[in-house]
C-alpha cells in the first residue's frame, strides 16, 4: 500500500512503498504521456524557418518557430499557418491527435502540411 507522510510547517512530502501493488503503477499511453511531453509532432521540411499557431479547445493560440530541419512537440488540436511563400494565405489544418506527426513541405510557391 502507498502510505504518505508529511510534516507541518515544513514544505516536505515523502512517500514509502510498504507492499509493492502491481495495480498501482501503470505504464502511461501515448495520450496521457503526450500531455506532458507535448502533443503532435511538427517537422519543418520546407526549407526555410516557418511560424504557425497552434491551439485546441483547452490550449489557447500560441505562435510557434521552427527553423529549417528542426521539429517540436506541441500541444492543441489544430495548426494555422499560411500556406503560402510569397503571401498570406491562413490554413487551419486538419485536426491532430496527440499522437499524431505532420511536416510542413514546399511545393513552388504552397506550403503544404502533410501528416505522415
Amino acid at each position: 500500500m502507498l502510505k504518505t507522510t508529511s510534516k507541518t510547517g515544513k514544505n516536505a512530502f515523502s512517500l514509502r512503498f510498504d507492499d509493492l501493488d502491481q495495480n498501482c503503477l501503470s505504464e502511461l499511453s501515448s495520450n496521457e504521456a503526450s500531455e506532458i511531453i507535448g502533443g503532435f509532432t511538427v517537422n519543418n521540411d520546407s526549407g526555410s524557418t516557418k511560424s504557425f499557431y497552434t491551439f485546441g479547445q483547452f490550449v489557447q493560440p500560441k505562435r510557434q518557430v521552427l527553423q529549417p530541419e528542426q521539429s517540436g512537440n506541441y500541444n492543441g488540436e489544430y495548426i494555422l499557418y499560411s500556406s503560402s511563400r510569397t503571401t498570406f494565405e491562413p490554413t487551419l489544418s486538419d485536426k491532430l491527435a496527440p499522437t499524431d506527426i505532420v511536416s510542413f513541405r514546399l511545393e513552388g510557391d504552397t506550403v503544404d502540411l502533410l501528416q505522415k
